[in-house]
């Protein structure tokens, strides 16, 4: 279902229905999924239709910019020490309209197959709501259904030089970069500084040598993303999450 789209289309996938037809006033984008129905009229010419993985953050309405991911198994990292794990995350489909050299990109819809949950990071009185999502931590990239849920290559870093156990990481969308191609993929660190803090952050950089069950080709032609974030973007944004109430 990812990728570029000319004028007039439709796809369906997995209870999805996605389509732009010419009519006589315009345009039309007619989207439905289960109950849920999305109409729209375009005008313009020269224009066709993206339709990217986007940050988790953006259904039912954009309620918060954190997505906290709870560790089925709490790891434990010595002081001091380095390790890579594999976590899934979950996916939000954006469908974009551009013209030809994507210049002007607007963003028409979002949807996602997964359920909506959140949570309260922190104290109760000044803690940070969060989209919730729980995952299992593996050693190697898992196979998940790109239309729900994406890969996060997280590298833990314990810098203080005591144990730190961890059962949770909080990521601001503003730094989130997804790249896709097969599968849905973002990689991010996550520095311990003591018992209680640790900041998490995303890098550009998306091919691993860990995901070494995929060819050098497939590896080098994901695509990156667009994102709803990075349109909204105004100002100082912190791209970055302090996590100061504990891991």
């Amino acid at each position: 279902m990812y990728g570029y789209y000319d004028l007039p289309f439709s796809v369906e996938k997995e209870g999805i229905s996605i389509s732009v037809e010419n009519v006589e006033e315009g345009w039309v984008y007619k989207r439905t999924l289960g109950t849920e129905e999305v109409e729209k009229v375009i005008f313009g010419d020269e224009k066709h239709i993206i339709i990217n993985p986007v940050e988790p953050l953006n259904t039912p309405k954009e309620i918060t910019p954190n997505l906290l991911i709870e560790f089925e198994k709490t790891l434990l990292l010595a002081g001091g020490e380095k390790k890579q794990i594999f976590l899934t995350f979950p996916i939000e489909i954006g469908i974009f309209i551009a013209d030809k050299g994507n210049k002007s990109l607007q963003l028409l819809d979002v949807l996602t197959l997964v359920r909506q949950k959140f949570t309260l990071y922190g104290e109760v009185s000044n803690g940070v709501v969060c989209k919730h999502w729980k995952s299992q931590v593996y050693s190697n990239p898992p196979s998940p259904n790109p239309l729900q849920e994406g890969i996060i290559e997280l590298n833990l870093r314990n810098t203080s030089s005591e144990w730190a156990s961890i059962s949770k990481a909080v990521f601001s969308a503003y730094g989130m970069k997804l790249y896709y191609n097969g599968d849905v993929f973002m990689k991010a660190r996550m520095d311990i500084i003591n018992r209680t803090t640790a900041e998490t952050g995303f890098e550009l950089q998306h091919i691993s040598g860990e995901l070494r069950n995929q060819s050098v080709k497939n590896r080098k032609s994901r695509k990156e993303a667009f994102g709803v974030y990075s349109l909204q973007k105004l100002g100082f944004v912190p791209l970055k999450f302090y996590m100061g109430w504990g891991f």
